[in-house]
């Protein structure tokens, strides 16, 4: 059960997004993703606030991306195709050089929202390792390392799992907070580069930089690299980094391992 418990655990970390944790800046300080994170939640609380749906908001938006269109609302109508079921593969890397340093490594497949199956590889920090979790249908396969599979009921991880957004989605961009900085390429496919900087928490000796590549053929979000540094005179050099990438359309069957 434990085993179980513990695999559980790490994946809902990664579905999160907060895979990354950089220590502390400082020996009482908050941890500079913990602030991130932190920034783009109250952000999208304040979206949530005041904003309608409208039936823009259903479904994926496949349609071409210009560069003059607004990139806040380029970057938006990609969030809500990331959380309609639309069959994905994704790569997660985060590191951070707080002390001796961590990274964690992850891929997720999803051919549906009932069939799921993600692969975690932790190297330093306190708690290293590897897990796996598949997900089929109302069932869940589940192991650490090389040990044995279990079995258990995916109750709970349906609802959390197949539309967790990255934490640069985090609710709806506004108006002047993106600006467009290149046409791009990213795995593979034409996309256009959307870039937003701030300081998280408002503390002025954190910086995070967010840049977001939105497929310029189908305003699929195609791939997101969040840089947070800590620049005071005693947290300077601190730095989290996170990449995704992503692909859509044809997942590798997803079986179950026992």
């Amino acid at each position: 059960m434990m085993s179980m418990i513990r695999t559980v655990a790490h994946i809902a970390l990664m579905v999160a997004g907060v895979l990354i944790s950089a220590g502390t800046l400082f020996a009482q300080d908050t941890p500079i993703g913990d602030v991130a994170r932190q920034a783009r939640a109250e952000k999208a609380q304040a979206a949530h606030a005041k904003k309608a749906i409208t039936d823009e908001d259903l479904g994926p938006q496949l349609a071409p991306v210009s560069e003059t269109d607004d990139p806040a609302q380029v970057v938006n109508k990609a969030r809500r195709a990331w959380m309609t079921d639309m069959p994905r593969s994704c790569h997660e890397f985060s590191s951070n050089n707080s002390g001796p340093g961590s990274s964690n490594e992850s891929s997720r497949e999803m051919a549906a929202p009932d069939q799921i199956r993600i692969v975690v590889d932790r190297r330093g920090g306190s708690d290293p390792g590897h897990s796996e979790l598949i997900v089929i249908g109302s069932d869940m396969y589940s192991r650490i390392g090389t040990g044995p599979w279990r079995k258990d009921s995916a109750a709970g991880l349906l609802t959390a799992i197949p539309h967790s957004l990255p934490e640069a989605l985090v609710g709806d961009y506004t108006s002047g907070e993106l600006k467009l900085v290149r046409r791009d390429a990213a795995g593979g496919a034409p996309a256009f580069l959307y870039e937003t900087k701030f300081h998280p928490g408002g503390v002025a000796f954190r910086d995070t930089t967010i840049g977001l590549w939105v497929g310029a053929n189908d305003n699929l979000l195609r791939k997101i690299v969040t840089l947070t540094k800590g620049t005071g005179p005693s947290g300077g050099g601190v730095e989290v980094r996170y990449t995704m990438t992503c692909s859509y359309g044809l997942v590798p069957e997803i079986k179950p391992p026992i």
